[in-house]
């Protein structure tokens, strides 16, 4: 299967700061033999970032609004794609992130196949919780949509097994 994993980069106090949780996230969706479309939520600084892009989208321009305009298009591209499922840690909030959740619940809306699709939210960790756009998407909004809270990586791996285990039975 191939699965489409987003989470926050840009507004992160650093790169750093969630790179622990989104290495295991990704290891756990691997861990079903699954592939992931694109690992750059990895990187720990821009040029990381940067050169983990390339690895999935080949080589990119300088850094200016051509390279943006690539890097907008090829994840929403991912996101409309030949994926199976999506999976986001949303637990820092991120208007990138945001606009990939919608693409991804809205495929049907574009006449492409509905994916199943997971968040997955860290307990506690942001201090005003979800935000209203995420926390009320609904079954009648999002039918192959779940949201997930976790307590801590291996319960947020459990979910993923689980999740992707649900998505190969389909």
């Amino acid at each position: 299967m191939k699965v489409f994993f987003g989470a926050a980069i840009q507004g992160k106090q650093d790169r750093v700061e969630r790179l622990e949780i989104n290495t295991a996230l990704i290891q756990a969706i691997k861990d079903t033999g699954s592939t992931v479309a694109s690992e750059h939520v990895l990187g720990t600084n821009f040029n990381e970032t940067t050169s983990l892009l390339e690895q999935a989208l080949g080589t990119l321009p300088p850094a200016g609004m051509e390279r943006t305009v690539i890097v907008r298009n090829a994840m929403i591209a991912f996101i409309e794609g030949d994926i199976d499922a999506a999976i986001f840690e949303v637990s820092i909030p991120s208007l990138g992130t945001g606009i990939e959740i919608a693409h991804a619940y809205l495929r049907p809306r574009m006449n492409l196949k509905e994916i199943p699709i997971l968040l997955l939210y860290q307990k506690d960790y942001w201090p005003n919780n979800l935000s209203s756009m995420i926390r009320g998407l609904t079954l009648e909004s999002a039918s192959s949509l779940a949201l997930k809270e976790y307590s801590s990586p291996e319960e947020a791996k459990r979910f993923i097994a689980e999740f992707l285990h649900m998505v190969a039975k389909k």
